[in-house]
């Protein structure tokens, strides 16, 4: 809903203007990133829970679209929120950024077996796309976890990571034949 008032009252003119980044990611997001501010006032607006989601949504964008090391470590310490949405969206933020500063918050995400599962699964496929050596252990560790959901999304992520580390066209080329439908239609 706030999105769509924001729209309504002329957000598109205010990101036009240059008083806000625009997404490198070129993904729809359910809130515009905030003005241009300083990563520590960015960072405050996103741990006050007391403040909206739209707005702490808002300094989540602004903070993905500088791309920096110190934004990626504020980020991190989003995964901290009370809410399991806000966190599953940080993991998915710092997945599109595929920073290597995200590396320890992520996984201590996944080793939280107390996680929520979609959590843990958000961080699971973000390490995926990072793609670095370290990812591929914590990954590997948990492709036996109890949680449906985590060990099949440390599966993809394992894909993910294969295919950010090689010349592959698409990633998911390794799912195939784990399903044995789809592998018997390819053989």
């Amino acid at each position: 809903m706030r999105r769509l008032e924001w729209l309504l009252t002329g957000g598109e003119t205010q990101l036009q203007d240059g008083s806000t980044d625009k997404n490198p990611y070129c993904s729809v997001d359910p809130a515009p990133p905030a003005p241009r501010r300083s990563v520590p006032e960015l960072h405050s607006v996103l741990l006050d829970e007391g403040l909206s989601l739209f707005e702490r949504y808002r300094a989540m964008f602004a903070l993905r679209n500088l791309g920096t090391e110190e934004a990626v470590v504020a980020l991190g310490d989003g995964l901290q929120c009370s809410s399991a949405l806000f966190r599953h969206e940080i993991g998915y933020v710092l997945g599109q950024m595929q920073h290597p500063a995200a590396i320890p918050a992520l996984r201590a995400v996944l080793e939280h077996s107390k996680e929520n599962p979609m959590v843990r699964h958000e961080a699971a496929e973000a390490l995926g796309s990072i793609g670095k050596e370290e990812c591929l252990t914590v990954l590997q560790s948990y492709l036996k976890d109890q949680e449906r959901v985590v060990k099949e999304s440390c599966e993809v992520a394992l894909d993910m990571l294969e295919y950010e580390n090689g010349d592959t066209f698409q990633y998911a080329d390794g799912l195939v034949s784990l399903h044995p439908l789809i592998s018997e239609r390819r053989a």
